[in-house]
């Protein structure tokens, strides 16, 4: 009677000792985050791109972008052309939709011009830069930006970014 209550007791404690390990989620280590090699925290074309201190989040490099792309708005937005303008940048290409004045009834040559000057004036790492003021068109940069401002990742807009790119740049 007293080993089958011993005996009782030892399996009932391992019973509980196997159920509280066995029972628990294995500890995985969280992965390491893999850089951006296609972005850098400093758009200064001059610099060496490939110092691995120039790496940023994915986080960090859309909160850079975005903060790029409102310092552009604010340039072109002085132009007397302009009346608002919504940017998206990607990689070294600024997607700049305009909304023009009242006076300014399209977007000619001379005011395409002015706007892109303006655009890589205020971030010299923009090579190339698409200016529309087709209302579709910009309607459609203004969703990017602000589904971008939201945390969507840019990489979703990919097939939409090289359309866009492509309506508003022919011949590129």
């Amino acid at each position: 009677m007293k080993k089958g209550k011993i005996l009782m007791i030892v399996a009932l404690a391992l019973v509980l000792i196997v159920a509280s390990i066995g029972c628990r989620p294995a500890e995985r280590p969280a992965p390491d985050p893999v850089p951006d090699t296609n972005r850098r925290s400093n758009p200064n074309p001059d610099e060496d791109r490939d110092n691995p201190n120039n790496l940023q989040s994915g986080e960090e490099n859309m909160q850079d972008l975005n903060i790029r792309a409102d310092n552009i708005v604010d340039s072109v937005v002085k132009l007397d052309e302009v009346r608002s303008a919504t940017v998206v940048i990607t990689d070294n290409t600024a997607l700049v939709g305009v909304t023009l004045t009242e006076e300014t009834e399209e977007v000619s040559s001379n005011v395409k011009k002015k706007i892109e000057d303006v655009v890589k004036r205020a971030d010299r790492g923009i090579d190339r830069v698409a200016v529309s003021a087709n209302p579709d068109i910009v309607e459609r940069i203004e969703n990017i930006a602000r589904e971008t401002m939201r945390g969507r990742p840019l990489s979703g807009f990919g097939r939409e970014i090289e359309e866009l790119v492509r309506r508003m740049t022919p011949g590129a």
